[in-house]
């Protein structure tokens, strides 16, 4: 078997788990205070990421060369993590999927002032384009007339996880050439189930999105919604690990080709398990987005 048949496989293996962490963050949503689903996510992916890490490094898991970038990987990736699971619980999950897949769109418009990257007529092109794709999903007219079906909010956190994906990806181009990937993922990882938990001692639980059944009581309740907190933290450690080793085996160009995928999967999960039926410039706006960011991925790596 080639490696690029055994990348291709890991790579899918992650975009299912992906799926499965947003479909539990959707489930729980009423069920428990969002504060807590958030915490769960960073909090119960510790000690599989903190093996992985020692395995990787022994005594080094925590050696970095850069902490301000390290920061900033954990900053931005915090912020995306929000904006994503507070759009699941507001609008449809495929929606939510293919808005953050545009996140190529704006890595190209960022990439040009913080990368110092020469952007040509093609891709420009192409950003133009998928801006028109994003345009027709969200139907921002009918959001200002308020005769959208939509969420207001919903739309613009799944627009704003993009945005903050973006920049997310400029930082982690910069650090993936002098930090290792299990090291920056377990100290992510880490500074944010910090940043949680001293966040729900002075706040509580309640502040900040749908609030549910079980607040912080659901940690001494040992019942189905705390396992499902427990396998959503511990499918988090494993989408991090499997994103790393795809790229370890495959080529860049089929994984990003492949990534698309998430966003038909997470339409037809919507579809059969919450009845999420997505209009025609929903659709076609999501093949618009697609469409752009496989041209923006081709011109890149051809340029390369």
């Amino acid at each position: 078997m080639s490696s690029n048949i055994i990348g291709s496989l890991i790579w899918i293996i992650f975009i299912f788990l992906s799926l499965f962490t947003h479909m539990i963050i959707k489930y729980l949503s009423g069920e428990v205070d969002f504060i807590i689903i958030l915490f769960s996510r960073f909090a119960y992916s510790l000690p599989i990421l903190f093996i992985l890490a020692y395995v990787a490094r022994k005594t080094l898991l925590f050696k970095v060369k850069n902490w301000k970038n390290i920061a900033l990987r954990s900053f931005f990736g915090f912020v995306t993590m929000i904006m994503v699971f507070s759009s699941l619980q507001l609008i449809p999950i495929g929606l939510t999927t293919a808005l953050a897949q545009s996140s190529a769109i704006y890595v190209t418009l960022l990439s040009p002032f913080f990368l110092g990257e020469k952007i040509g007529l093609i891709r420009w092109s192409a950003v133009i384009f998928g801006l028109v794709g994003v345009f027709l999903m969200i139907n921002p007219i009918n959001i200002i007339n308020k005769t959208s079906q939509l969420s207001a909010l919903g739309v613009y956190l799944a627009c704003g996880s993009a945005l903050t994906h973006a920049a997310l990806a400029i930082v982690l181009r910069r650090i993936g050439k002098t930090e290792d990937p299990a090291t920056t993922a377990l100290i992510h990882n880490l500074l944010t189930s910090l940043v949680i938990a001293v966040t729900i001692i002075f706040f509580g639980t309640k502040f900040y999105g749908k609030t549910g059944d079980y607040g912080i009581e659901i940690f001494s309740t040992f019942n189905n919604i705390l396992y499902t907190l427990i396998a959503l933290g511990m499918m988090g450690s494993f989408v991090q690990y499997l994103m790393a080793q795809s790229y370890k085996y495959a080529e860049a160009t089929i994984l990003v080709t492949l990534r698309y995928l998430a966003i038909p999967l997470a339409t037809l999960f919507g579809f059969i398990i919450w009845n999420e039926v997505p209009t025609y410039n929903q659709i076609i706006g999501g093949l618009v987005v697609i469409s752009s960011c496989l041209l923006i991925t081709y011109r890149e790596i051809k340029k390369k």
